[in-house]
């Protein structure tokens, strides 16, 4: 799945609001499976929080604004035993850098598994 996330992270980037399509495709990429009532991801901190501990459930997260003060900005921070992970994003809300920086952490892990 490493391609068809880098394509999410791509369209995460490229949002700029609530995405009902994007929530969908957000939803089958973590999930692995379609449903008929998708949580608005894009939409909703609380949507994104649940989703990030039940995909990520050792990582940390960090909500503020990037070094401008204007757009929200997320961390993620894993402690691997060998190395610590982290990845960063912003984004024009906090849903969408909350998403974009799990689908980054996502990769991070398919890659560290060699997928």
């Amino acid at each position: 799945m490493p391609a068809g996330l880098k394509r999410l992270e791509a369209r995460i980037a490229a949002a700029t609001g609530a995405d009902r399509k994007l929530d969908a495709e957000i939803h089958k990429a973590a999930c692995g499976a379609r449903a008929d009532d998708v949580p608005g991801y894009t939409a909703s901190v609380d949507a994104c929080l649940a989703l990030i501990h039940a995909r990520l459930p050792a990582w940390r997260w960090h909500v503020g604004y990037d070094p401008r003060g204007i757009l929200p900005y997320v961390v993620l921070t894993h402690d691997l035993p060998d190395e610590g992970a982290r990845v960063e994003m912003a984004a024009p809300t906090v849903p969408l850098a909350l998403l974009g920086a799990l689908v980054k952490a996502l990769r991070m892990e398919d890659s560290a598994k060699g997928t």
